[in-house]
């Protein structure tokens, strides 16, 4: 999640932070639960941070999401529907947690102050980067930042998992007709 092979405290509680935080919210999240689920005392955790709000930014800084994300080709449909993969197998891994710490994120920011999460903000990046690369290759539409597309071809594939969720039914997808859908209007030739 974090860094693999690191069994030190520190590293412990960076782990046992996010789980917390995922399972339970930041408010939920104490301390002792945090310090119970890395095998440590409240008073390791307060040594090596200070406060449970320290805590949880650096554990958020140094989260990375476990992603495959496609290298770009000349195929924007192909890298699209890899991406597309690539985020539904994101969503679902470890019961959504990427979405879970995500959502306390939006309903804490302060958990960003001073520890914007690097490995979350570097992974978004290099997904801005295939957009980019279609766009200067003449695939997608530059009538819209690199930034939009990402966001409008990622968003509705969170909602799909977080509405399933909320009201616990499946909802269908055809990743190539939504790729498609997707494409509609934003191609460079139909733009």
């Amino acid at each position: 999640m974090i860094k693999e092979g690191e069994t030190s405290a520190h590293q412990r509680l960076l782990t046992a932070a996010l789980e917390a935080l995922a399972t339970y919210g930041y408010r939920g999240a104490t301390t002792r639960i945090i310090a119970e689920t890395a095998g440590v005392t409240e008073l390791t955790l307060f040594r090596h941070f200070g406060s449970k709000q320290h805590l949880m930014q650096e554990a958020l800084h140094y989260f990375t999401p476990t992603i495959a994300l496609p290298d770009p080709s000349d195929d924007v449909e192909h890298d699209l529907l890899a991406l597309g993969q690539a985020y539904l197998d994101l969503i679902a891994a470890d019961g959504g947690l990427f979405l879970r710490l995500l959502s306390e994120l939006l309903r804490h920011p302060e958990l960003l102050a001073n520890h914007p999460p690097t490995g979350i903000l570097q992974t978004f990046e290099r997904v801005m980067a295939l957009f980019r690369h279609h766009q200067q290759h003449g695939r997608l539409t530059k009538s819209e930042p690199a930034e939009t597309l990402a966001l409008a071809f990622i968003g509705p594939l969170m909602a799909r998992f977080l509405l399933g969720n909320i009201f616990s039914f499946h909802i269908p997808l055809d990743l190539p007709q939504y790729v498609r859908g997707f494409l509609t209007g934003r191609s460079a030739n139909r733009a």
